[in-house]
């Protein structure tokens, strides 16, 4: 055991070494910082060329040049993006860096369009105005307010209605809900139209999207080239509050639900208008998704290195166990579906077959992932939880597979799948069992279509839909396996949609998310059993 964990600590350290050097070289090499509200960035060097864009108070810059009194400096918040500053607007902290950029301070950022903070120094007291987005590291709270520290190291209140503690960037981590990208736009409505501009004395389109995403936590390069590269392609009819709409040109715009979304004009004001107007409905391409769509994030599992799958596990141990089920589930979705009848994995007597996954496969991986923080720790698991007694291996191979779980409902029964919650959650009916049980109580399918039931379903929660009696072929009962995910007060079921090969008839499909609702109004099943975690 000693062995193994030391072997585990070394390949953990291997892998995040690169990751904990950048970081720390960030530190140590970008340690210049804007300690004015708010500055203008300029294309070149004369005070009068187009401004590019704005950088706030607590920017990390690097400085690459200086020019009489101005400092052409990558700003490492937008993508190392490149322009000319007034020197008087860029502190360098020098050998104070990593105490007062230190990621172990609580950091807040500024939710309102303007907020004041009264600062408190040897002139006397006196305010500054903070615009949205604006994070600065605390070094006390109250009810009412927050203590925080500038750059230049005074320290100045801010009323805590104003800010809020910052939130992860990483995606995995990052709960924002769609809803509060639209809300923290809609606050900006009215505002006039700057170009680069990213506040409320100003904005254009491209400052609106990255700091409504940035008081939410999520750091996004203001092109669209680098939005695209990083986001999910979302349909018309899919899409959701928050998503970014890229029309034909150079328009953008960021959607709030029910057809409704922000625009920016020049000459004009940010504004609410509709994806169905006559000058839109045509332009429209697409929506991107942000949240949640880091690039890593959009990797299958079967394109995922060992040492991708140990840094996705090590991060996502911060997530409650359900919300890892439902995350590890969520990682399948495109997957193609397993169409050999034994399936892959029994097939070939591998534990690790994520190429092509049937139902019950991406069941048995999505947990056993969730439950393990290494690869090596998933292997444990799956010989535990996909057999009745233990699996064995040889030479790396599974030589019991007979001993797996085959049905459905022996993993209910078995309390190595979590609890049976069935009957917590609605009222439940009897039907003919099989097997040595007479009857099963499920949930019908009239029952798991209410709000009632719905609202009781979390994430990671596995249902097991259970077949009509009369159209049994063989003796199981379950004819299909999927995991709840909840995102935006709405119930999703993923699972592996498709057939396998029979009768001369080519199976397939792949890994899906459809909602519950959609799900249980075309489904040929009659109801359900579900398990929890706990």
């Amino acid at each position: 055991m000693k062995k193994n964990l030391h072997i585990f600590v070394i390949g953990f350290i291997t892998v995040l070494y690169p990751l904990l050097a950048a970081a720390q070289d960030s530190v140590n090499d970008l340690h210049s910082i804007i300690s004015v509200p708010l500055a203008n960035v300029h294309e070149d060097s004369t005070p009068k060329s187009r401004v590019k864009t704005q950088v706030l108070m607590g920017d990390v810059v690097r400085v690459l040049e200086k020019r009489d009194n101005r400092y052409r400096i990558a700003i490492l918040s937008q993508g190392k993006r490149e322009g000319w500053i007034q020197q008087e607007a860029v502190l360098d902290l020098k050998g104070n860096a990593g105490k007062y950029l230190s990621t172990k301070r609580q950091w807040i950022v500024i939710t309102t369009p303007k907020s004041e903070a009264l600062i408190f120094d040897k002139t006397g007291n006196h305010k500054v105005s903070l615009y949205a987005g604006t994070r600065l590291p605390v070094l006390q709270k109250t009810e009412k307010d927050y203590k925080i520290q500038f750059p230049d190291r005074s320290v100045a209140l801010v009323h805590a209605a104003a800010a809020k503690p910052e939130r992860s960037s990483d995606p995995v981590l990052n709960d924002t809900k769609p809803e509060e990208i639209a809300n923290t736009a809609k606050q900006f409505s009215n505002v006039r139209y700057l170009d680069g501009g990213l506040t409320s004395q100003g904005i254009d389109m491209h400052g609106l999207i990255y700091i409504t995403y940035r008081i939410q936590g999520i750091s996004l390069e203001p092109d669209r080239t680098s939005l695209i590269a990083r986001s999910l392609h979302v349909s018309k009819k899919d899409l959701e509050p928050g998503d970014i709409l890229i029309f034909h040109g150079e328009t953008e715009g960021l959607f709030l639900g029910n057809g409704r979304f922000l625009q920016t004009t020049r000459k004009g004001t940010v504004h609410i208008v509709g994806i169905y107007d006559k000058r839109f409905a045509n332009a429209l391409q697409y929506g991107l998704r942000i949240i949640g769509a880091g690039p890593e994030e959009k990797k299958r599992p079967a394109d995922l290195t060992a040492d991708e799958i140990l840094l996705a596990q090590v991060r996502a141990l911060k997530l409650s166990l359900g919300k890892r089920i439902a995350y590890w589930a969520g990682r399948f979705i495109g997957t193609p579906y397993d169409p050999d009848p034994l399936g892959l994995y029994v097939r070939t007597k591998r534990i690790i077959a994520d190429e092509r996954v049937d139902c019950m496969y991406h069941i048995f991986r999505s947990v056993e992932l969730a439950l393990s923080s290494t690869p090596d720790e998933a292997v444990a698991k799956a010989l535990t939880l996909r057999f009745i007694s233990n699996g064995k291996l040889v030479d790396g191979l599974v030589v019991n597979y007979d001993d797996r779980f085959q049905y459905g409902e022996d993993m209910v029964v078995s309390g190595k799948w979590g609890k049976d919650i069935t009957a917590t959650l609605g009222k439940t009916a009897s039907i003919v069992g099989s097997r040595g049980r007479e009857t099963i109580d499920i949930l019908p399918k009239s029952v798991l279509a209410t709000r009632s039931v719905q609202k009781k379903l979390q994430d990671g929660d596995i249902v097991y839909w259970v077949k009509d009696p009369k159209k049994r072929s063989a003796e199981e009962i379950v004819g299909h396996l999927s995991i709840i995910r909840v995102k935006s007060n709405k119930i999703y079921v993923i699972h592996a949609a498709g057939d396998k090969d029979r009768l001369m008839k080519r199976g397939g499909g792949a890994v899906k998310e459809i909602l519950l609702t959609d799900y249980i109004n075309t489904m040929r099943f009659i109801g359900a059993l579900v398990t929890r975690f706990q």
